[in-house]
């Protein structure tokens, strides 16, 4: 199957086609396998789950000559080619799609809009399950802040943080979503109520 080309006429690489470039730019010259780890290991479940295609996806950006070999004593090292480095500059620059900006994707959230599947006693065993689980996630991102500034990765520091306040606001949600449970008769009006709730959240 062809692969689809952006305005300019380069090819249209895939955001994990992306992150593996950018991966090698961060890290290269470095093995294939080493990408794969850093997949493997990332608290991203998008990354991990995808963490065994490193070998194809860097087979397709050597093809296509955003990645080169580079034999060094002897491992198989990658690195980053002019072409692939531009590919991950122009992944950087304004305009963001709109598809990136509005992509979310909360299996928990998922699963409120089918909450009156179930009876209320197994709605608030799922909401605190999941309360004590992102308190656990939130913690290890906490520590991997941390670990950033000792590997010297002020970005990667700042990734981190959008993490932890991404944890910290599902955890007021469901806290949200908990009280609603414990006493629906506050559902009354709710949509009004909440929108003022949320809004008082972001309040600075």
């Amino acid at each position: 199957m062809a692969r689809s080309k952006k305005s300019d006429g380069s090819l249209q690489l895939s955001t994990l086609e992306l992150s593996v470039l950018g991966i090698v730019w961060l890290r290269g010259p470095c093995t294939i396998y080493s990408v794969m780890k850093e997949l493997s290991a990332s608290e991203s479940s998008y990354h991990k789950g995808r963490a065994g295609t490193a070998y194809s996806v860097a087979n397709r950006l050597l093809k296509f000559g955003f990645l080169m070999e580079v034999n060094e004593a002897e491992s198989r090292n990658v690195q980053v080619t002019e072409e692939g480095l531009c590919a991950v500059q122009s992944w950087l620059k304004p305009p963001i799609p709109w598809g990136d900006v509005t992509h979310t994707a909360d299996l928990i959230r998922l699963r409120c809009f089918f909450l009156g599947a179930v009876d209320p006693e197994t709605q608030l065993s799922m909401v605190n399950d999941a309360l004590s689980s992102l308190d656990a996630f939130l913690d290890r991102t906490e520590a991997l802040l941390l670990e950033n500034e000792v590997i010297g990765e002020p970005f990667g520091a700042l990734a981190t943080v959008s993490i932890i306040l991404e944890t910290k606001s599902r955890i007021e949600w469901l806290k949200i979503v908990r009280e609603l449970i414990e006493a629906p008769d506050v559902a009354q009006g709710y949509g009004s109520r909440l929108l003022d709730r949320v809004r008082k959240i972001s309040a600075p």
